[in-house]
């Protein structure tokens, strides 16, 4: 299947919404998660109005991303709780399960009530190193956008001037051949 505009377009991303404080002005947020939490954003007074603004965002970027032959990520496949049994086994060295063992029982717990709140912490944990990915490779896109943007208002800035010099000196030889 070609991977278009449209292709990417009618896929079934997920959509997160969000209040905005009234202290911030109110209304929602809407966001794309899955394309990078920070990198398409609507807004709106309604919640209908933020994701129409999000999908007319969602259009632009998706468009530029494809010209500019950037990766865009599909959307994960979602998978229902029901089908886990909350049972797994893991093979871990001696010394780790002796350690893990020594621990629980310093904090008063099982040792399975133990590596469950280790695992939870740290899926956390990961899930914050994830964000903080995410937001600095959006900051990283907003920087070399800011940049390219800065080199062609420069380029267009230095062109003026050089045409406004060279109008001036159009004028000047004009003006000394009238008198």
């Amino acid at each position: 299947m070609k991977r278009d505009l449209e292709y990417y377009l009618n896929l079934p991303y997920k959509i997160e919404i969000e209040p905005i404080p009234e202290e911030d002005g109110g209304g929602f947020v809407a966001r794309l998660p899955e394309l990078g939490r920070y990198a398409i954003v609507g807004d709106g007074e309604t919640i209908e109005e933020a994701i129409q603004s999000l999908n007319e965002i969602k259009e632009i970027m998706l468009k530029e991303w494809l010209e500019e032959g950037v990766s865009i990520p599909e959307p994960e496949e979602e998978q229902s709780i029901e089908e886990f049994s909350g049972k797994f086994v893991i093979r871990i060295p001696k010394y780790l399960h002796c350690n893990l063992s020594i621990q629980a029982k310093r904090n008063g717990v099982s040792l399975n009530q133990f590596i469950a709140a280790l695992l939870s912490e740290g899926l956390e944990r990961h899930r914050h190193v994830s964000i903080f990915k995410e937001v600095l490779t959006e900051i990283k896109k907003i920087k070399r956008h800011i940049f390219e943007v800065k080199n062609k208002m420069d380029t267009r800035l230095t062109m003026d001037i050089v045409s406004i010099s060279q109008m001036d000196q159009v004028e000047e030889h004009e003006y000394s051949k009238a008198a």
